[in-house]
């Protein structure tokens, strides 16, 4: 949008705020004049404030005070719900408040959703609560919190689940943005879930860092699908067209919402990659991609702003997890990513390290705008293929990368068989002292390159955006490591030639493949793999 528009508009919007309500619609079509397009686009951001009116980074239940009433006295802290002990309050949330118990016949602490009973007073919101416990349970993926139960207690709804413990993102970020490898793992673990949820037609809405936690092993689990709506599911019996929230009511988290949920329209999971491209900027730059000096323009920033690019604004950030994130903000569902699998797709050859999304040189396999993807870097495997997804090939360069390294490094175990057997036949003669140094001294080589192809190995399928630097730092060990163990195959044959001239000959054959391996293959893998220039001896 043109910033002079933008800048008419924003006026104009803070100028009718400041109107009688009833004032406000004269004052626009007078101010506006002929310009309808300028009149409809201020009365949208005012039609969304109106729904929102205090919200940036404040959920449905204080937005909404007045349909939430959770009053001081209503606390369950103390109380038993049926087998259930209630020990203290731990959060609230866009539907309820948020209970730590301890389930007295299994003796495992879970956490308790209660509905505020203003909530629960008619059979059309209990129902909604009955959903979002079926919904919920329908899910299972170990990146979301897991339902264990709908309890009903004097007429009273509970969602008992699992008690995740750790930080959530928000509490995560208070130490700074995230590094990039941390970044790419959190997102596909985060996509991945949400992505789990909207194969059974749930959306989450209300995707957030306070609904992310970290878990002590590092991985995420995804909180509280309590604003969960369902897509192309059949109301239920008699409902009338019962809706799971209520028309025109604002639920969520604006400052995450999608610019369709803030305008009021129905929304699909489309809102929740929105949510997610809002949720991955703030943990990649440390700050929210649309935040303003005021709620209200905020929402307007959602409404009509692009934000900054994500590498513009942190530079050192990859540019592909800045092309998937900007993709995902786009305002027009139309134009995000068709399938939460396809964003999923994305995050995964973000993993492999490819550097090649967005920017490939080859055939596409995606058909997704600006998103294309070098299958040079595709994974091994594939997930189903779908509508606009070709399969990668199931050996990619970097498959074979990945193989050499193993097979390499376990080769390395082996030879120790020989050259042990070195040291026994050697071991009383004139060649002892010279045996048994050469095995003790194979130990070595054996361990460091070993070791290192192991460790490149995983750091390249588990922290992809550090294996540059992994390999960078291990080349001059490895090559010292390949070079020694090529002389010391060698030595060994030489000591036991005439008595033992078989063995011997696995030595040489063995010490001439290592070379070869280390001089002319690998470095052919390694260019392939990761789209090297020259530099015979990269890995």
């Amino acid at each position: 949008m043109d910033p002079e528009r933008w800048q008419r508009i924003n006026e104009l919007f803070h100028a009718a705020l400041e109107q009688e309500p009833g004032a406000r619609g004269a004052f626009l079509r007078a101010a506006c004049g002929d310009d309808s397009e300028l009149l409809a686009e201020v009365e949208s951001l005012l039609s969304s404030h109106s729904q929102a009116d205090e919200f940036i980074e404040v959920p449905a239940y204080e937005s909404a005070a007045d349909l939430l009433e959770v009053e001081a006295d209503e606390s369950l802290v103390g109380q038993r719900l049926g087998p259930y002990e209630v020990m203290e309050k731990i959060g609230q949330g866009g539907m309820g408040v948020v209970y730590l118990a301890e389930d007295t016949r299994l003796g495992r602490t879970v956490a308790i959703k209660a509905l505020p009973s203003n909530l629960t007073c008619d059979e059309r919101s209990r129902e909604r609560l009955r959903r979002e416990a079926r919904a919920a349970a329908t899910v299972s993926h170990p990146g979301i919190a897991t339902v264990h139960s709908l309890e009903e207690v004097d007429d009273h709804l509970y969602i008992v689940y699992e008690h995740v413990q750790g930080p959530t993102l928000r509490e995560e970020m208070a130490d700074g943005p995230l590094p990039s490898g941390r970044l790419a793992a959190t997102a596909l673990a985060i996509a991945r879930a949400v992505g789990a949820a909207h194969e059974q037609g749930i959306i989450h809405r209300d995707l957030k860092p306070e609904n992310v936690i970290r878990t002590p092993d590092g991985g995420i689990k995804v909180l509280d699908l309590g604003l969960a709506a369902f897509e192309n599911n059949p109301l239920p019996t008699g409902s009338s067209g019962f809706r799971l929230t209520i028309p025109g009511m604002l639920l969520g988290t604006p400052a995450y919402m999608s610019p369709e949920q803030l305008r009021g329209e129905d929304v699909d999971h489309r809102a929740d990659i929105f949510a997610f491209g809002v949720l991955v900027y703030e943990l990649a730059a440390g700050t929210h991609p649309f935040a303003q000096e005021d709620p209200a323009s905020t929402i307007a920033s959602i409404l009509e702003l692009e934000p900054a690019d994500l590498h513009e604004e942190v530079p050192e950030s990859a540019p592909e997890i800045s092309r998937i994130v900007m993709l995902c903000l786009r305002k027009d569902r139309a134009e995000r990513y068709e399938r939460t699998a396809d964003l999923v797709a994305d995050l995964e050859q973000l993993e492999l390290g490819s550097g090649e999304v967005g920017q490939g040189s080859g055939p596409v396999v995606t058909g997704r705008p600006e998103m294309q993807v070098n299958p040079a870097t595709a994974p091994p495997f594939s997930s189903t293929p779908s509508a606009g997804i070709v399969s990668p090939p199931r050996y990619s360069p970097l498959w074979w990368w990945r193989f050499h390294q193993i097979v390499v490094g376990i080769g390395y175990y082996a030879m120790l068989v020989p050259l042990w057997l070195v040291k026994k036949w050697t071991e009383g003669g004139e060649s002892a002292a010279w045996g048994s140094a050469m095995f003790f001294i194979a130990l070595v080589p054996v361990g460091v390159a070993g070791i290192l192809r192991i460790h490149l190995w995983f750091t390249s399928r588990y922290y992809p955006t550090e294996l540059l630097q992994q390999r960078s730092r291990a080349a001059v060990w490895i090559h010292s490591a390949d070079a020694l163990f090529v002389v010391l195959l060698l030595s060994g044959a030489y000591l036991i030639a005439i008595e033992h001239a078989s063995v011997a000959t696995l030595l040489v054959a063995f010490a001439i493949g290592y070379l070869i391996v280390a001089t002319m293959i690998e470095p052919t893998t390694s260019r392939a793999a990761f789209r090297e220039e020259g530099g015979s001896g990269s890995r």
